[in-house]
């Protein structure tokens, strides 16, 4: 089997970066070598998380070096001196190029550029070029993407044609052993272009920086619904990102080492109660459909018939203040086997709601229906249209890895981010989705005293 590595240089890139991460950690290459420019908007933080559970290399860009790009090729020349000898392969690609193999895998890949070229001149090739393919915006043309955003695999389904000059450009896997320097992207122009093993999808028009680059590269002339072919383990994989730095966080404030924000009152110990419901349309019940990842209403039939459908909970405080009225979490009503829960389409999914312990505000309609809001990004859950909530009887005994329990474990001493830091700092577990579903229901500005400044982008920097 083939060793590879994709190669990366970045500069303040939280909102993209553990989109590319999942989606080459999910294509199968045995490394990620990533060159960071002394991120300050939590990059790092996305960095460290991620190398804790996958191969990734990491090298700091020498700051004494003043011209940028030189300064980023400099870095990637260091990270291919100090780790190529560990490679067959490496491939240099931006923060907006996803290598997408034909095969599914950067293995088979190799296996059939193998195959294709003949044993013996593979073993003779030192680089392998690989097109640009460049993907357009869609119906989000009107849309900028310079805040947080979907995964760019589920937004983006149109490219260029073959013969768009752009096209011709290749991004070159090269054998580290064979050359000194980096690869001219231009040095193997392919005309026309060979998308029959694999391309890189290049969202340029998304990247662009002005609207001439932008109408440029935003070409929507073929549809390509294969880029969307390691959507479903990409997703998986940044699950266990965000809710690793969850983690991260947490451990932080039991090592001491997070200041407790300061509390208007004692902190007391208080048994909070909720209430549980099932959700209806009609007479069909809300459930996870396990087997197709999705979100669905079903009969009473079908929920006694077919082993993959779990019901889902909304699960509300038994509480007077008006405050928290509003305030639910949803869930499966038991395990599902899947690091998350599949709220929403790909196309409306964000990093931040990878939880399988969903936050969400509940707006009361006049005639007794309600209407659910996932946060932190505001959108209607499923898909805005009223639901019916039925009490669900609640279990005569709580296991501790229960979202209910864990939901009255982590707010004994009140839904703040005193109440939050001090529950953690007591406990002996970590339910990672259920912090993040109670930290996404707490007042931005208190909530900017909890965690991570990049936690905090990520589950309160929102427009609505």
């Amino acid at each position: 089997m083939v060793r590879t590595a994709a190669l990366l240089c970045i500069h303040n890139e939280a909102n993209r970066l553990g989109w590319w991460i999942a989606h080459h950690v999910a294509a199968g290459f045995s490394a990620l070598l990533i060159c960071d420019d002394h991120s300050t908007d939590g990059s790092q933080d996305i960095l460290t998380q991620a190398a804790r559970n996958y191969d990734i290399r990491l090298l700091a860009t020498d700051q004494q070096e003043t011209d940028r790009l030189q300064r980023h090729h400099n870095a990637q020349l260091r990270m291919i001196q100090q780790e190529g000898r560990h490679f067959d392969w490496i491939i240099q690609l931006a923060v907006d190029e996803y290598f997408l193999p034909g095969s599914r895998s950067v293995n088979g890949f190799f296996t059939g550029m193998a195959a294709r070229m003949g044993p013996e001149s593979f073993q003779r090739a030192t680089h392998v070029p690989v097109n640009w393919c460049l993907t357009g915006l869609g119906r989000w043309t009107h849309q900028h993407f310079d805040g947080q955003m979907a995964h760019p695999r589920a937004l983006f389904l149109t490219h260029a044609p073959e013969t768009f000059p752009d096209s011709r450009v290749t991004r070159v896997f090269f054998r580290p052993s064979a050359r000194q320097g980096l690869p001219d992207p231009f040095a193997h122009i392919q005309s026309p272009p060979d998308w029959s093993s694999g391309r890189i999808l290049h969202d340029a028009a998304a990247s662009s920086q002005t609207p001439q680059a932008r109408r440029y590269y935003d070409r929507n002339d073929q549809r390509f619904d294969k880029g969307q072919a390691l959507l479903p383990q990409t997703l998986d994989i940044s699950a266990h990102i965000l809710q690793g730095l969850i983690v991260g966080a947490c451990y932080a404030i039991q090592n001491g080492q997070a200041p407790a924000p300061i509390s208007a009152a004692p902190l007391t110990e208080t048994a909070h109660h909720f209430r549980r419901f099932h959700l209806y349309r009609q007479d069909r019940k809300m459930a996870l459909n396990r087997e197709a990842g999705t979100l669905g209403f079903y009969s009473a039939r079908e929920m006694e018939t077919d082993g993959n459908l779990i019901p889902l909970c909304l699960v509300r405080p038994d509480d007077p203040f008006p405050e928290m009225k509003t305030r639910a979490w949803l869930h499966t009503e038991q395990p599902s086997g899947r690091p998350y829960l599949p709220a929403g389409a790909p196309a409306s999914t964000y990093f931040p709601t990878l939880l399988d312990c969903l936050p969400i505000r509940v707006q009361e309609q006049e005639d007794g229906t309600v209407k659910l809001v996932l946060l932190p990004t505001g959108l209607p859950l499923p898909d805005g249209n009223p639901l019916t909530l039925a009490p669900a009887e609640t279990p005569l005994i709580f296991r501790p890895d229960t979202m209910e329990e864990a939901l009255r474990h982590f707010t004994v001493h009140g839904l703040t981010a005193a109440g939050l830091h001090e529950a953690i700092r007591k406990s002996r577990w970590i339910s990672p989705s259920v912090v993040g579903a109670l930290y996404a229901q707490l007042p931005a500005e208190e909530a900017s005293t909890l965690f991570t400044p990049l936690l905090h982008r990520l589950f309160h920097d929102w427009k609505h």
